[in-house]
C-alpha cells in the first residue's frame, strides 16, 4: 500500500467523520426541530426540564467530539506508519468504526424519550397534509444527471473496445490487457447508481412544516435541490474521471498517474459532499423555527433515532434524522430484504478482511495493473 493509497484513505475518512459529527452533533440544537432525532416540544424548554435537556445534550456532544477526534488521530498516524496488510487492514475497519460516531447519537435519542415520558408528554399532534404541494415540488433535471451518464457509457464502450483490439490507438496498450475493461466497468456502474438515487430523493415525500403553502414549497424544494445539485456534480466529475483516466492509462503503466487521478477524484468527491452538507444545514437552518403545526408525535418509530419502522406508513424511503439524505421503512417489505442484505454484506465484508489480515494474504496485495484486478 503506498503513500498514495494511504492519502486517499485519509481523504476519504476524515471529512466523513467531520460531516457525520457536525450534523449530527451542532453547537445548539435545541434551536432545531429535531434533537437527537426526537421532536422538540415546548415541555423541553421549561425551567428544570431545559436543564436535563442541556445536559444530555452536550454529554453526548462531548463524546461525539472525543470519537471524531480519536477517529481523526488514528488516521494521521496510519498515514505516517509504514504501509503493510495490516495497516490496509486498520484503514479499513477504521471507515466501519466511524460508525460509533452514531453510538451516543442514539444514547442521546434513548434519554430524551425517556425524559418525554417522565415529563409526560403524549403522542399529540395530527399529520398534516399540504395539498396544493402534494407532488408538485421537484428540483432535479432529469437531462443534466442522465448527460454524464451518457458520457460515461460511452467513455466505457470506448475502453473495452480498445481492450479487446476493435479500436486501435497505440500499438500496444501500457496497461494489463482487459485493466481498461475492469477499471471502466466499475466507475460506470457507480454512475448508474447515481440517477435512480437522484429520482428517489427528488421524489421523496414532502414534508409540511408550516400552515403556509409558499414556506413548505420553498423549505422542500431548496432540501431537494441540495440533494440534486450533489448527485449531477458527482455524476459529472465521475464520467469525466473515468473517461479521461482510461485514455491516460492507455499510455502510462505508472502507479503514480493512477493513484494521483484516484487521489484526485476522490477530493473531488469529498468536496462535493461537503459543500452539500454545509447547503443542508443553511437550509434547515433557514427553516429550523419556521413552523407553526403540532405534527405528530412519530419518534417511537424511529430506532435509535436512526433506524425507521412503521408498517402503516407505505414509503419505502423517508429524510434521514441523523446524517444527510434518505434511508429506508424497515416495515416495508422492500425495506426488509435491503435490510438484510445490507447488514450481511456489512458483516461479510469484517470477514473477509480480518480473514486476508490472518492469513497473510492482506500483505501480498500490490496497487496498480501489474496484478489484474486488484
Amino acid at each position: 500500500m503506498t503513500w498514495l493509497i494511504k492519502l486517499i484513505m485519509f481523504v476519504c475518512v476524515v471529512p466523513t467523520a467531520l460531516i457525520l459529527c457536525a450534523i449530527g452533533f451542532p453547537k445548539d440544537p435545541q434551536k432545531r426541530k429535531m434533537i437527537f432525532g426526537v421532536r422538540d416540544v415546548p415541555e423541553f424548554h421549561a425551567n428544570g426540564a431545559a436543564d436535563k435537556v442541556r445536559e444530555i445534550v452536550s454529554a453526548n456532544r462531548r463524546t461525539a467530539l472525543i470519537i471524531t477526534a480519536l477517529v481523526c488521530l488514528i488516521s494521521i498516524i496510519l498515514l505516517i506508519l509504514p504501509a503493510t496488510g495490516i495497516t490496509m487492514l486498520a484503514w479499513l475497519l477504521l471507515v466501519f468504526a466511524m460508525l460509533l460516531i452514531s453510538v451516543p447519537f442514539g444514547k442521546g435519542n434513548t434519554e430524551l424519550k425517556s425524559l418525554k415520558k417522565e415529563l409526560g408528554v403524549t403522542k399529540s399532534g395530527v399529520v398534516y397534509t399540504d395539498l396544493s404541494n402534494t407532488d408538485t415540488i421537484h428540483a432535479l433535471k432529469l437531462p443534466w444527471i442522465i448527460l454524464p451518464n451518457a458520457v460515461a457509457l460511452a467513455g466505457t464502450v470506448f475502453a473495452v473496445l480498445v481492450d479487446f483490439g476493435v479500436i486501435r490507438i497505440t500499438e500496444s496498450l501500457a496497461c494489463e490487457k482487459y485493466a481498461l475493461t475492469a477499471m471502466s466497468l466499475s466507475f460506470f456502474s457507480l454512475a448508474v447508481m447515481f440517477v435512480p438515487i437522484a429520482i428517489v430523493m427528488d421524489r421523496t415525500r414532502n414534508m409540511v412544516i408550516s400552515r403556509d403553502s409558499n414556506v413548505n414549497a420553498n423549505y422542500n424544494r431548496a432540501k431537494k435541490k441540495t440533494w440534486a445539485d450533489l448527485l449531477t456534480a458527482m455524476s459529472w466529475v465521475n464520467a469525466l474521471f473515468l473517461t479521461g483516466h482510461s485514455i491516460l492509462c492507455m499510455f502510462l503503466n505508472n502507479d503514480m498517474v493512477i493513484l494521483g487521478g484516484t487521489l484526485v477524484y476522490t477530493v473531488l468527491l469529498m468536496l462535493i459532499v461537503v459543500i452539500g452538507a454545509v447547503n443542508q444545514m443553511a437550509v434547515e437552518k433557514r427553516y429550523e423555527r419556521d413552523t407553526d403545526l403540532e405534527l405528530q408525535d412519530d419518534d417511537d418509530k424511529w430506532i435509535f433515532g436512526m433506524f425507521y419502522y412503521n408498517p402503516n406508513d407505505s414509503r419505502l424511503n423517508v429524510e434521514k434524522r441523523f446524517g444527510y439524505g434518505a434511508t429506508i421503512n424497515i416495515a416495508h417489505p422492500a425495506g426488509k430484504v435491503i435490510t438484510v442484505i445490507t447488514a450481511l454484506l456489512l458483516l461479510g465484508s469484517i470477514i473477509f478482511l480480518v480473514y486476508l489480515a490472518v492469513t497473510g494474504q492482506m500483505d501480498s496485495i500490490e496497487p496498480g495493473f501489474n496484478v489484474p484486478f486488484t
